[in-house]
């Protein structure tokens, strides 16, 4: 499984939820009342499926998948959406939750950061 892209822009907002653990992915197209929340992508291709024990890298830091709602694969190849958050759980707390575990220091995402599901 695959799906690399590249951060192109980060709303105002964005950090505020970084500092929760949480991140709001969309591609290009995301919808302008969510926009400011978001780490805006660039579109990519998802090749395969997504899994638990599989790996999320945003620059050098790596998380491992822990829980995924029944929707985040499909929002991640159809939108570039998802949900990221960073607290381990074995459950998903939303459809489009992608939940992680591993490094413990707030996710580098910034304007022109990597982010790379494999």
């Amino acid at each position: 499984m695959s799906y690399t892209t590249t951060v192109v822009e980060v709303g105002p907002d964005a950090p505020e939820f970084l500092a929760e653990k949480m991140a709001i992915t969309f591609a290009g197209d995301a919808p302008e009342s969510l926009r400011s929340y978001c780490f805006i992508i660039e579109k990519a291709e998802l090749t395969g499926t997504l899994a638990v024990g599989q790996t999320v890298r945003i620059g050098p830091q790596v998380w491992t998948i822990t829980a995924l709602g029944e929707v985040a694969e499909k929002n991640l190849a159809n939108l570039g959406h998802v949900t990221l958050v960073f607290d381990g759980e074995a459950e998903p707390r939303m459809p489009g939750a992608v939940h992680l575990t591993g490094v413990d220091e707030v996710p580098a995402l910034v304007q022109g950061a990597q982010l790379v599901f494999e």
